[in-house]
């Protein structure tokens, strides 16, 4: 028989934002909140960019072609985070590229790059970035 439980906040007996769970096999643990996205976008990069969806985005800038900057609404504690990035253009057989090659990433931005593999810098109609981290 499943079991339903249902709450609006969960909270770590040893340190409040910091839960683990045991992860498969029952022989490690993870923590819960070093295993979330902190920050992702999905974005048309064509003409005037626009946002489909996102979490913790504030804003985007087009910075020419094949340049773009994510800016955070609440900062990375640190520039040291990962960053995932991917990205595709419809109508195309070309491969595409999609990397945080315009400047490093900062506390509150990233700058992300695309273009196609022969390689020329290229807007892409689907852009994506994901962000793993500590917020400030």
């Amino acid at each position: 028989m499943a079991s339903l439980l249902k709450v609006d906040a969960l909270t770590g007996v040893t340190t409040a934002g910091s839960i683990s769970v045991t992860g498969e096999g029952n022989s490690t643990t993870t923590n819960l909140q070093q295993g979330l996205a902190k920050v992702w976008v999905n974005f048309n990069g064509t003409g005037t960019i626009a946002t489909r969806d996102s979490l913790n985005v504030s804003g985007l800038t087009d910075n020419g072609t094949g340049n773009y900057t994510v800016a955070y609404s609440n900062s990375m504690g640190s520039a040291n985070y990962a960053l995932g990035n991917s990205g595709a253009d419809t109508g195309t057989v070309f491969e595409c590229w999609l990397g945080s090659g315009y400047g490093l990433p900062t506390s509150s931005n990233t700058g992300l790059g695309s273009g196609y593999d022969t390689p020329v810098a290229a807007d892409l109609s689907i852009v994506t970035s994901m962000i793993m981290g500590d917020l400030a």
